[in-house]
């Protein structure tokens, strides 16, 4: 019960690694509100957390929407009570050439990924600081956020931007009892990846690169997010975990 008598706001929880981290969240204890564009998606991963006897709200919301995102945190704190840890997993990821990439592609991609991220810990932050309490903000950023990838640009960058503006929270608010980090997650088995993992020879080239020697799974992120969450890592901040099986040291 390492999250016990905490609260927990997750976005992004209808599916992969949101909902991972919110069962994980669940069955340490944690009480949560979940969000996602996806409704039935977030509801179902709400049963599926409430069958650890913890309380769950559902919620859908556009976090890139300032007046959803106020709304839902002020329900998490009227139907749960004061937030203690917040995740910001909601995110997206199409390819696109840089070359022909449209407005409208590189506005959204940076939209849900980066600018999400700032209304959701802005309204969080505030929370915290007029109730006078810390916590932590668990930033989902991407191996993508310090390499690059063709057909890219735009997500690189936004995940690269939420590494500074992670790093930035922890500067300024670190007095005030609230940490910000990153989880940069490699080649995750995900509905948003597996179109890419069947393509063998994509597979094969990852497989050259990940010393693990295998694909990464929503669980092992969950367990990288508890420890972020939790106190036992509570002299950490503005850091940045990779869950990459290994292939950042190249």
């Amino acid at each position: 019960m390492r999250l016990k008598n905490k609260i927990a706001i997750i976005t992004g929880a209808a599916a992969g690694n949101g909902r991972a981290i919110a069962l994980r969240f669940a069955e340490e204890g944690c009480d949560l509100a979940i969000s996602d564009i996806n409704l039935a998606g977030v509801q179902e991963t709400a049963e599926l957390a409430s069958i650890h006897g913890v309380r769950v709200v559902a919620m859908k919301a556009d976090v890139t929407s300032r007046a959803d995102v106020e709304t839902m945190v002020s329900e998490a704190v009227t139907q749960l009570g004061p937030i203690g840890v917040l995740v910001n997993n909601a995110g997206i990821f199409f390819n696109a050439s840089f070359d022909q990439m449209t407005d409208d592609q590189w506005a959204r991609m940076l939209n849900v990924n980066l600018t999400s991220v700032f209304l959701m810990s802005q309204t969080v932050i505030r929370h915290w600081l007029a109730a006078n309490r810390g916590g932590s903000i668990v930033n989902l950023a991407s191996i993508s956020s310090s390499i690059a990838f063709t057909n890219s640009a735009h997500y690189c960058t936004a995940k690269a931007g939420l590494l500074g503006l992670s790093r930035c929270l922890a500067l300024e608010f670190g007095p005030r009892g609230i940490r910000s980090n990153c989880l940069a997650p490699g080649i995750i088995e995900t509905a948003m990846t597996r179109p890419a993992l069947s393509d063998e020879a994509m597979v094969a080239d990852w497989m050259r690169r990940i010393p693990l020697k295998r694909i990464g799974q929503p669980r092992d992120v969950a367990d990288a997010a508890l420890f972020l969450a939790s106190d036992e890592s509570r002299y950490i901040t503005g850091d940045t975990i990779y869950i990459d099986g290994g292939w950042m040291v190249e």
